[in-house]
């Protein structure tokens, strides 16, 4: 066991309410509605507290309920940079680095246009770079967490976060944050895993929508079963680079980076 396992759950398409104004449109994407949630050793990422089940009348079920073609779209597009390792320095710090850096910006830049150019510029840009390259927000969900994935060696960690609370000062996640590490190779069986059971669920759900007479409701069946083809190939592709051999230099100028922690560092302890 690895301790890291994204679950899911499809809904039945006939169960899947359809898009558009009059509820009269379907597509590959709106047949991908579910639940998902991610086991990372005793903690669980996308699974509501019982406060926030207890505000929400309208809530269904305890974990994230979206449609999981954005999980897959978001989660895939840091796979080029999650292959590439970083320095152990970093990887040390990947659990802080984003409550460290906004506590610096929140004391050494302000909201006019010339500090937000002089951190967006190439000036301030590696600080944060190799941090933001390997993580995605849960930004189609309210208050969702930062999730990020960061290699080094043989060993990955993942790490989530989200701070936002309810009205009571109650968390909205059961476990809002953590950082937990597992070997790189327990990683990516488990990614490839869920692919696979993602691909041969999303099959069995295109024969299914195929069957049914949508009546007014807009289904292009002739492109869902396209699609449904070319999504697999697509994710595929993005796959396949958690599998390539890393790029040790992956672009990033780790030398510039370092030098721009230290700074850091000094200017929040008043150096």
């Amino acid at each position: 066991m690895s301790g890291f396992k994204i679950n899911f759950r499809l809904k039945p398409p006939e169960k899947i309410v359809p898009f558009g104004e009059n509820r009269d449109h379907l597509s590959w994407f709106g047949l991908t509605d579910g639940e998902l949630w991610i086991e990372v050793g005793n903690q669980t990422i996308y699974e509501y507290s019982d406060a926030a089940m207890r505000g929400c009348d309208s809530m269904e079920g305890k974990y994230n309920d979206y449609y999981l073609s954005r999980f897959l779209e978001d989660f895939s597009e840091i796979f080029g940079a999650v292959r590439e390792p970083v320095p152990k320095r970093f990887y040390d710090i990947a659990g802080s680095f984003a409550a460290d850096t906004e506590e610096w910006l929140g004391t050494h830049f302000d909201d006019s246009d010339e500090d937000f150019l002089r951190f967006e510029d190439e000036e301030y840009f590696p600080l944060t770079e190799w941090f933001y390259k390997r993580v995605f927000d849960s930004g189609h969900l309210i208050d969702g967490p930062l999730i990020g994935c960061f290699r080094c060696g043989d060993n990955i960690k993942i790490y989530w976060e989200s701070d936002c609370k309810l009205d009571n000062g109650e968390n909205i996640w059961r476990y809002p944050s953590g950082i937990y590490e597992l070997p790189y190779e327990n990683f990516t069986a488990a990614v490839g895993g869920f692919f696979s059971e993602f691909y041969e669920k999303m099959d069995r759900q295109t024969e299914l929508a195929l069957q049914i007479e949508w009546g007014r409701v807009g289904l292009d069946k002739e492109y869902l079963a396209q699609e449904n083809v070319e999504r697999k190939v697509c994710f595929d592709s993005r796959l396949d680079l958690l599998f390539q051999p890393p790029d040790c230099a992956g672009g990033t100028d780790w030398k510039r980076a370092d030098e721009l922690y230290e700074k850091m560092l000094a200017e929040m302890s008043g150096v």
